[in-house]
């Protein structure tokens, strides 16, 4: 970008970063902002009071993902337990299937995947082990993902890059040739609806915590601090 300072650029993070060149558009993905919704979701859901976290590397945006979870079931006042494990790999399906083999061993009967290719092995692992009376329910990332695990889906947090490329190239056409972008409900940030195979009580109260973030009563705190 400052090689270049006539062209304006666009970029995605997970925070600010230093010396931010003027002809750079940043947008903050705020993945973290869905899982709050879908941790709640996860923990209203689940029978066994265990549900599980499961992602690729550990991140700033994982991290975040995973702390926006565990303030979720607190400011809900849930009470259940929380296994995080990361695979070491978004797009390693093997690993993704061991990993939630192996929390679906120690009880957990809601995983949130966090993985690009990694969910085939989550989805595979969900069927395995679901029975007539007992599922393993799954909520994913990115876009609808219900064809791979019908009986299993639950959710996806959703991401439209639309309205911020829309906005930002409205502004570069004005002149502002960059700036900082959030991503966030009501623009470009969602939890797909309806909910599959969870009680409609909890879409209810899942599209009350939405409406609440949108207006600024329920604030969800950016935290990247690593798990140990």
């Amino acid at each position: 970008a400052p090689q270049f300072p006539e062209v304006a650029f666009i970029c995605e993070v997970d925070g600010p970063i230093e010396n931010q060149p003027e002809n750079l558009w940043l947008i903050d993905r705020n993945f973290h902002t869905p899982y709050y919704v879908i941790g709640y979701i996860a923990a209203a859901s689940s029978k066994t009071g265990k549900i599980g976290y499961l992602a690729g590397l550990s991140m700033p945006f994982t991290n975040q993902e995973a702390h926006a979870i565990d303030q979720a079931i607190a400011d809900q006042g849930l009470t259940v337990e929380v296994v995080r494990a990361w695979s070491g790999d978004f797009n390693d399906p093997t690993k993704g299937r061991q990993l939630a083999d192996q929390m679906i061993g120690q009880g957990v009967d809601f995983i949130m995947g966090s993985m690009n290719l990694g969910m085939l092995g989550l989805f595979e692992a969900a069927k395995g082990a679901s029975t007539e009376t007992s599922k393993i329910l799954v909520s994913a990332k990115y876009i609808d993902k219900t064809n791979f695990a019908p009986n299993n889906y639950v959710t996806s947090a959703l991401y439209d890059y639309t309205p911020a490329l829309r906005d930002i190239v409205t502004a570069v056409i004005g002149g502002t040739m960059g700036g900082y972008y959030n991503l966030e409900f009501g623009k470009g940030v969602n939890v797909q609806m309806p909910l599959r195979n969870v009680d409609p009580a909890v879409q209810a109260k899942a599209e009350e915590i939405i409406a609440d973030i949108m207006s600024g009563k329920i604030v969800v705190e950016k935290d990247s601090t690593p798990y140990q």
